[in-house]
């Protein structure tokens, strides 16, 4: 099975099993079982976990699935800064990490300073954002 995760409106972690999939959000989860998704079939939608979609995306190309998930990510912490968000990458099921940042911050050309972390909001939403690294000078 193969992933593309964007960012947005996300649950808080999947886990990958055969042709199912499991998202948790706030200690609930729903199961996804996928394995009856033919060829050329058309995604209608998935129920949502902790009130977000879980699924974005379904196609099964040469009887492999490929799946559009989210990564939930925030406000950028670095001053001055706007990060934009984009997926593209492509990855497999199987190397899933949901400690990764898999979504790309745009908006950050020629910074070299910054860093992709988890943070949270104002409004308290946990994701993934982009902060300013401390220099030595800073630390101190």
């Amino acid at each position: 099975m193969k992933i593309k995760l964007l960012a947005g409106p996300a649950p808080d972690y999947y886990v990958f099993s055969g042709e199912t999939v499991t998202a948790f959000k706030d200690g609930a989860a729903e199961v996804y079982d996928l394995s009856g998704f033919p060829d050329g079939g058309v995604f209608q939608g998935a129920d949502t976990v902790g009130g977000v979609p879980a699924i974005y995306g379904v196609e099964r190309v040469g009887g492999e699935l490929h799946l559009t998930l989210a990564q939930r990510v925030v406000a950028s912490k670095y001053p001055d800064k706007m990060a934009h968000w984009r997926g593209q990458q492509v990855i497999d099921a199987a190397d899933y990490d949901p400690d990764t940042c898999y979504v790309t911050p745009t908006g950050m050309a020629g910074v070299e300073d910054y860093e992709i972390v988890r943070g949270t909001d104002a409004a308290g939403v946990e994701g993934w954002t982009v902060r300013k690294i401390a220099t030595a000078e800073e630390t101190a």
